[in-house]
């Protein structure tokens, strides 16, 4: 391998395996008692994620291990975002997002998607970015919380596709807290 091979190749970035991600699913069992896939599941039903989930902690050591470059979160157009919002693992889109992933990919498809989860939270954590009060050093600081700018516009077609999924909660945020003014079609759809 010549020199010029050998520095193109320290330059590029691995990806994350879409492997990694593929058995994420939103569990839903209609008996809260019964166990889906060893996780506890709620009274709603869904499976409750926990830090130590796969593949959580071995994303936390990929990304902490100085001796390996750290893979481009964003791989195949925002798939692991997307795919952890479907299955509904808070942590691990926390981490995620935490670590640079946008959820515009592919028309703001994971905001769509937990819009249709009904989820406001997601939502407004796929919207919002918010300071983790964490220095550099990984103390906690004490300043004072400063407005971030958002991780993207809330648009009319993400409202459209909260009244379309009768997400209330979704479509009073959007309009009341983000400022996205419903055009003729959704107006049309709410009434």
């Amino acid at each position: 391998m010549s020199t010029r091979d050998t520095e193109s190749w320290k330059r590029q970035v691995p990806e994350l395996p879409r492997r990694l991600f593929r058995s994420l699913s939103a569990q839903s069992t209609s008996n809260p008692n019964i166990r889906a896939h060893g996780r506890a599941c709620s009274a709603t039903g869904t499976q409750q994620w926990t830090e130590r989930d796969h593949p959580l902690p071995f994303l936390r050591y990929l990304y902490s291990c100085p001796h390996i470059r750290p893979p481009a979160v964003n791989s195949h157009d925002g798939y692991a975002l997307t795919k952890a919002v479907q299955s509904g693992f808070v942590a691990l889109v926390r981490f995620l997002l935490d670590h640079g992933a946008t959820p515009d990919w592919k028309d703001n498809l994971a905001v769509s998607i937990a819009i249709h989860r009904k989820d406001l939270r997601l939502v407004k954590m796929l919207v919002e970015r918010v300071e983790t009060g964490q220095s550099p050093e990984g103390k906690r600081t004490r300043s004072k919380r400063r407005r971030l700018e958002d991780r993207l516009a809330v648009t009319p077609a993400m409202l459209r596709v909260a009244v379309k999924y009768k997400a209330q909660d979704i479509v009073e945020y959007f309009t009341r807290e983000k400022g996205c003014i419903p055009d003729m079609q959704t107006l049309l759809m709410m009434q």
